[in-house]
C-alpha cells in the first residue's frame, strides 16, 4: 500500500516515463538488453543431473567439470566421460563434521545445557 506522504513511489522495471525513458535509462541513453542463456547439463557419476545457467559464453569458456551439490562428487557435461576418484577423502555433510569435533559424551552435555536454557527460557521447571 502507497503512503500519500512517502517519497518513493514504486515503478515498473522496464517502464517508461511520460519522456520516453526512465530512471538509469533516462540518465545515460542506455536500454537493458536481453543476455542469451545457456542452460549446460552435467552428471556426476552417481547419476545426479545439475543444469547450472550460463551467459552467451564460447564453447572452451564453460567448464568441462561441476561439482554436484546433492553428492558433492566432480560431475562432467560428457556422459560418456570415464569417473575416476575424484575426490580424496569422501563427501561429508555438516552433521559429519560435527561429529569430528566432539565425542558422544561432549555432545549429550552440549544438548543437555542447550536444553536446560530452552526450558528456562520458556519458563518451565527443570
Amino acid at each position: 500500500m502507497a503512503n500519500a506522504s512517502n517519497p518513493f513511489r514504486g515503478i515498473r522495471i522496464g517502464s517508461a516515463s511520460g519522456a520516453g525513458l526512465a530512471g538509469w535509462q533516462a540518465e545515460t541513453g542506455r536500454s537493458p538488453v536481453d543476455v542469451h542463456k545457456l542452460p549446460v547439463t552435467y552428471r556426476c557419476p552417481q547419476g545426479h543431473e545439475t543444469t547450472p545457467v550460463f551467459a552467451d559464453l564460447a564453447e572452451e569458456e564453460i567448464p568441462e567439470y561441476w561439482d554436484c551439490p546433492r553428492c558433492g562428487r566432480t560431475g562432467t557435461r560428457r556422459p560418456e566421460a570415464v569417473f575416476g576418484d575424484s575426490r580424496t577423502e569422501p563427501y561429508k555433510s555438516h552433521l559429519d563434521y560435527a561429529k569430528e569435533r566432539r565425542s558422544p559424551a561432549e555432545a549429550e552435555e552440549v544438548l543437555a545445557r542447550a536444553l536446560g536454557e530452552l526450558r528456562r527460557s520458556r519458563g518451565e521447571a527443570t
